[in-house]
């Protein structure tokens, strides 16, 4: 029997969740919502699907939900479908706020449904390669920058794009976070726009991190040094190159190239396999919190507000 999965959100992500929905075996998109009857509305017809205004009407059409709608609409929708016993997809990041999130992180245990985060980054095969190389950081750097596009104006570049590395960064680093750092500016809209963070952990590494919207360019790079070794992962490429310093005092270079990068399709293949193996998904909602925290923290810094708990 084909899982029955919902999709609230067709806009730019939800589209491309759309489009991969339909390539998963044993997967049956059962109903579509967004309340841009208009856009939305052309895209479902076009693929022989009715469109929902309404999201409510969905939630007995469905044993899954992906969300992908503007974050301020995460805690309510996510609520309702995890209080109403369906699995969720919620795309990053998890909620506006932590309150909202581990209200939706105990809804979510309280029914023992699978509720997973999209932070993508995880599944990219280039982070996944070399995070097995990686024992103790010294030092991470991440640039995450691209062209303005006009989406995700909801929310601002902390809660757009550095959100990706925040949890790529508490992945890799388990001590407690002591000094957090951080500028930023508006520029093409009213919320931040251009971030550079440094992030001190109680264990010694430093993190450096650098997003911006308002870019020249695309890139997506991760650098992870340790004591005579490092590691240059090129997100966007699904590259990985290490260098290691040998016993001779010279260098060791190896590289690593994905030969498939779709972390999209492998998040929803493991969202759909931990349903069905009533298994816990590798990015859960305390996992949406963490990164939300740290975020949180980022963003009242820079606004020269008290400091919000970190959660480890």
């Amino acid at each position: 029997m084909s899982l029955k999965v919902a999709l609230v959100g067709l806009g730019h992500m939800g589209k491309i969740h759309f489009n991969k929905l339909l390539t998963i075996d044993g997967v049956e998109v059962s109903a579509i919502a967004d309340t841009n009857t208009a856009l939305a509305g052309e895209t479902a017809h076009r693929m022989g699907f009715k469109l929902y205004e309404r999201w409510q009407d969905t939630i007995p059409l469905c044993q899954a939900a992906i969300i992908a709608t503007p974050t301020e609409t995460h805690h309510t929708i996510g609520k309702a479908f995890l209080n109403a016993g369906k699995h969720v997809f919620m795309e990053k990041p998890i909620a506006v706020n932590t309150a909202q999130a581990q209200e939706l992180i105990d809804s979510a245990a309280a029914h023992n449904l699978v509720f997973q985060i999209g932070h993508l980054e995880r599944f990219n095969p280039a982070f996944s390669h070399g995070r097995r190389f990686v024992e103790k950081p010294i030092l991470i750097e991440s640039t995450r920058t691209s062209p303005f596009t006009g989406r995700s104006t909801d929310v601002d570049v902390v809660l757009d794009l550095m959100i990706h590395d925040l949890d790529l960064l508490l992945s890799l680093v388990p001590d407690e976070i002591g000094e957090v750092h951080a500028q930023g500016l508006c520029f093409m809209t009213d919320k931040l726009d251009a971030v550079n963070v440094r992030i001190e952990f109680s264990g010694g590494c430093i993190a450096n991190l650098m997003a911006s919207r308002i870019s020249s360019r695309k890139e997506r790079m991760l650098t992870i040094y340790e004591e005579g070794k490092s590691l240059s992962i090129d997100l966007l490429q699904g590259k990985c190159t290490s260098l290691v310093k040998n016993q001779t005092g010279s260098v060791d270079t190896s590289e690593y190239a994905a030969s498939r990068l779709d972390p999209v399709e492998d998040e929803l293949l493991e969202f759909i396999g931990s349903i069905r193996d009533k298994k816990t998904p590798s990015i859960t909602g305390i996992d949406g919190l963490k990164a939300l925290a740290l975020a949180t923290r980022i963003k009242e810094h820079i606004a020269g507000k008290k400091r919000v708990p970190i959660i480890r």
